[in-house]
């Protein structure tokens, strides 16, 4: 049995637009910039407190003891200004529909208000960075408000991978005015959101090498049996059949070539098994749901079904046999298999490979954590 190993990294969308890899750049380069900045407050802070201490053991004086606690003190100040800064601000962030198609730009805002009556600022909101690309990416900036401000920012935001996770901005953080101190925290109401996967061929390939990987054992098997009479389940080979398919022993008394066909039940339904990880990531659900789902849309295509078999509190099953299923399939049950944090039980492996013993006709398995499709 084949049990080639798919790398998920190599199937993780790419940027392939140029305005969108110059956008991540910059941001990179922000990032680091922001980053550098904040080091030399803290520098010439550290160099202010040092030199006071000095100026006070060598002269004495009120004065450097004015000097010296003042500038030892700011930093109990700056954290009860931060502590009123967190307390005052409200965030609200809406996207309109909670359930998304991966990669679609929707249209996007928040508001951040100052409920207070005094000012305030140094305020930086943080985007879920691995999830969540807006089209004007406001995240660098750095907000003050008046007493009773509101601020909106609409945009548009789209996001990278299939599944259910926090989008958006996520955190907040807030730092005192000369930069030398800063907090972030989670906001209180995340935006979470369901992704629904991209509908590719994607499992095409591995769907006929594993139809073919069946064909020849089951070939294999047939070709030990001692009966070598033509049956319906054979014709004339053609250019093209896999050799394989040959009946092998029919060519020896004959000489002429034949090659058996597939069961009807092998072609007509496939029962696929979804093997989850237990350390399962945003990428590697991304491409489980993406693999499904293409796997699904083949048979539909073709009018064929094609069963499911997941583990969701217990061994959960569906059966897709047109269109109608297929969208409810689409719909219902991804958000279900893009929940991100379910606990999988001990038992849950050994229950998934009784019921698909039990399953009959062609079987196969998917693994996510490394996005393998094998057959039974």
């Amino acid at each position: 049995m084949n049990k080639k190993s798919v790398d998920i990294k190599d199937k993780t969308p790419k940027l392939i637009s140029g305005k969108r890899i110059t956008k991540e750049k910059n941001n990179i380069r922000r990032n680091k910039k922001t980053r550098h900045g904040r080091l030399i407050p803290r520098i010439v802070y550290l160099i202010a407190l040092i030199s006071s201490a000095i100026y006070v053991s060598n002269q004495g004086g009120g004065l450097s003891y004015v000097l010296f606690f003042s500038i030892l003190l700011y930093i109990p100040v700056a954290f009860l200004q931060i502590v009123m800064t967190r307390v005052a601000l409200r965030i609200y962030q809406d996207v309109g529909d909670r359930i998304l198609y991966k990669n679609s730009a929707v249209p996007y805002q928040i508001t951040v208000s100052n409920a207070w009556i005094i000012p305030l600022g140094n305020v930086r909101l943080i985007k879920a960075k691995e999830v969540t690309d807006f089209e004007d990416d406001f995240t660098g900036e750095i907000y003050n408000f008046l007493p009773f401000e509101n601020k909106i920012i609409e945009t548009k935001m789209s996001c990278k991978y299939a599944g259910s996770y926090v989008e958006g901005i996520e955190k907040i953080q807030i730092s005192d005015i000369f930069g030398i101190m800063d907090i972030t925290y989670d906001i209180p109401a995340p935006l979470r959101v369901y992704v629904l996967p991209s509908i590719t061929d994607v499992a095409y390939t591995d769907i006929n090498r594993v139809f073919e990987e069946m064909a020849d054992k089951r070939n294999r098997f047939r070709s030990e049996r001692d009966d070598i009479s033509l049956g319906n389940d054979t014709r004339k080979y053609m250019p093209g059949d896999s050799i394989n398919s040959v009946h092998w022993k029919n060519y020896a008394r004959s000489r002429e070539l034949y090659v058996r066909l597939p069961d009807k039940q092998d072609t007509e339904m496939l029962t696929v098994v979804m093997m989850p990880y237990k350390k399962s990531d945003i990428v590697t659900r991304d491409y489980m749901l993406e693999f499904i789902v293409s796997a699904v849309n083949y048979f539909v295509k073709q009018s064929k079904p094609i069963k499911v078999i997941y583990y969701c509190a217990g061994i959960q099953e569906v059966l897709i046999e047109n269109h109608d299923s297929f969208r409810s399939f689409y719909m219902d049950k991804m958000r279900v298999l893009g929940t991100s944090g379910k606990e999988i039980s001990e038992g849950a492996y050994d229950k998934l490979e009784e019921t698909a013993r039990k399953a009959g006709g062609a079987v196969a398995f998917f693994y996510e954590e490394d996005g393998r499709l094998t057959g039974a």
